[in-house]
């Protein structure tokens, strides 16, 4: 009996040198940190995506919590302050299609702009791996004000990391 095997291989896809088809199937990492988070309001835009891991950022931010008339408690809004400190959160691994539902939600580009950031995701053994995934970071022009009111969000876990509505 003669079988014959057909071995596909696959070339590494990047943005550059992807085919629109493999444009629409490339994934993305976004770390999230507000309502977009596990138990949260806007976590079912979420649905259906592989959560990556439990992470902290590498820059430093400064939070404040803004109201809003449709969401209880208000949600929080980040902008990097180089005397702030790491921001706690989650990474989940969206296609290009919940990444633009995504900035629909955040108001990519007019609220918040889409940021491309070193993060560390924690290991069993208490380790962190370095990776990267894209963050919502609030823009000067829209949330500048309101940080300058303040008052600025300063609940911190045990390691001093922004953590938004821990332990909700």
């Amino acid at each position: 009996m003669f079988v014959r095997y057909i071995i596909l291989v696959r070339r590494p896809i990047t943005y550059a040198s992807a085919t629109l088809e493999e444009m629409r199937s490339i994934m993305h990492r976004v770390f999230v940190y507000g309502t977009l988070k596990s138990g949260f309001f806007n976590h079912r835009l979420l649905g259906g995506c592989e959560f990556f891991g439990g992470a902290v950022t590498v820059p430093t931010y400064k939070m404040i919590e803004t109201g809003h008339n449709m969401i209880e408690n208000g949600f929080p809004v980040i902008m990097p302050d180089p005397e702030g400190k790491p921001l706690v959160g989650e990474i989940y691994t969206v296609d290009n299609e919940t990444l633009a539902r995504l900035d629909q939600l955040e108001r990519e580009g007019s609220s918040y702009d889409r940021k491309l950031i070193d993060v560390t995701l924690a290991l069993a053994a208490g380790e962190r791996l370095p990776t990267k995934a894209f963050i919502y970071v609030g823009r000067e022009d829209r949330f500048g004000k309101a940080f300058a009111r303040g008052p600025l969000y300063e609940t911190v876990n045990e390691r001093g990391e922004l953590d938004w509505k821990a332990g909700a």
